[in-house]
């Protein structure tokens, strides 16, 4: 007894300690900072402007805040030609985010970035969250100081009580860390939203339907329904963005000293044809051809042979990859030096449908690195698997082959 008392104490202050040195900010509904003001400033003048949007499956959705702001932009200023770039993809935070920017959304040249991680990023620690939103601010700079970059922050039910307590959670604190240093305005969307649902005029989970009182924000508590949360969301933006032509002036954005030595400034992502890999890997368009993804990961090449392997060499902290699971995944094994292998799986509780992820291991000493990826000989229990969210295997020869869907390596 005494020893889990001792157990729950340590938590106890533990958690107090991280609180204390991290503490989070009381929420509000924007803050303009310096604005926008290259963006309008195009607008004004007529020219091509190209608007880009980075964050999860909540700015991914169709018919959602981003279709509905890029419409709004549209109609509201004809003067100007309005290019979007669609740099989402759901279930991904913050740090892919800063690994695929340059690939997904600098190449084009952008003018506006909207960044929206705060619920995909819960859970996360500040701190991570912080290097890995600086290391976008701070690429996006690199390439033209002339691009302005708009943090929106959306929610789902476990922030809901932060909000209702006045602040913003850990993942939206930490981005107002970064918004502060570098003077970028930010947005919550969620914050209308949370005053509907606290006032009983929204429902955060139910069925879609109604949208007079009590509005249905989302079915699942995360993703808003079209004619609600998401128009919800959609007229916030546009109400602040309003506002924010009149705000800031014309002036190459200031790239201060990092706040964040570990930021993810230097992440990227490496093309498959920049690696070295043995014969049996064919390029795959199956799992790639029609799907949300395909604009963003042209390219993938699959194995389900052990003894077929993947080589890289590169100098730095950390390395992953990104590729696709979905029903026909399996496990790999990840050689770093001279390690034990480490076994990951590429298959989940949701691979009941093919979807683009990532994952990233951390922590690497700093210097030069080899890394050999082979499919791993062991067979997962996918039905197990599965079961943890109640999904079930109705065909059984979907799920017999343990394939690694590979699209590209993430290295710091």
């Amino acid at each position: 007894m005494r020893k889990l008392l001792f157990v729950l104490c340590s938590v106890f202050f533990a958690t107090l300690t991280i609180a204390q040195t991290e503490p989070l900010v009381n929420s509000v509904e924007a803050t303009y900072r310096a604005g926008l003001p290259h963006f309008f400033d195009k607008i004004q003048k007529g020219q091509s402007v190209k608007v880009a949007y980075l964050g999860g499956s909540i700015t991914r959705a169709d018919h959602g805040w981003r279709t509905k702001t890029f419409q709004w932009l549209q109609s509201n200023y004809p003067q100007a030609q309005f290019v979007e770039i669609m740099a989402a993809i759901g279930g991904t935070g913050s740090d892919f985010g800063a690994y695929r920017l340059q690939n997904h959304v600098l190449q084009h040249t952008p003018d506006l970035v909207f960044v929206e991680f705060a619920v995909n990023d819960n859970g996360k620690s500040a701190q991570d969250v912080k290097e890995s939103m600086e290391g976008i601010v701070r690429q996006i700079w690199q390439q033209n100081r002339s691009t302005d970059i708009c943090f929106v922050y959306t929610f789902s039910r476990p922030q809901l009580d932060f909000y209702q307590r006045g602040t913003f959670p850990v993942s939206a604190s930490a981005m107002e860390v970064i918004a502060d240093y570098y003077q970028i305005p930010s947005i919550s969307m969620a914050f209308p939203a949370v005053n509907l649902i606290t006032e009983g005029k929204m429902v955060l989970q139910g069925q879609a339907g109604s949208t007079t009182d009590p509005m249905v924000f989302s079915a699942d508590g995360v993703h808003p329904f079209p004619e609600t949360g998401h128009k919800v969301y959609a007229e916030t933006v546009k109400k602040h963005l309003i506002h924010l032509q009149l705000v800031g002036k014309k002036g190459k954005h200031a790239l201060k000293k990092a706040l964040m030595p570990n930021n993810l400034e230097k992440a990227s992502l490496l093309a498959l044809d920049k690696i070295e890999k043995s014969s049996g890997w064919p390029r795959v368009d199956s799992v790639v051809v029609g799907k949300a993804y395909a604009s963003l990961l042209t390219s993938v090449i699959a194995s389900d042979d052990t003894s077929e392997y993947i080589k890289v060499r590169f100098k730095g902290t950390s390395f992953g990859i990104v590729d696709v699971i979905g029903p026909s995944s399996g496990q790999i094994r990840v050689y770093i030096d001279n390690e034990p292998p480490r076994y990951i799986n590429r298959f989940d509780e949701y691979a009941t449908y093919y979807r683009m992820n990532y994952t990233i291991i951390n922590g690497l000493k700093e210097g030069n690195h080899e890394v050999t990826i082979k499919v791993s000989p062991e067979k997962l229990d996918k039905a197990l698997i599965l079961q943890k969210r109640n999904n079930k295997i109705n065909n059984p020869k979907l799920y017999e082959k343990q394939f690694l869907y590979l699209g590209g390596i993430l290295v710091k």
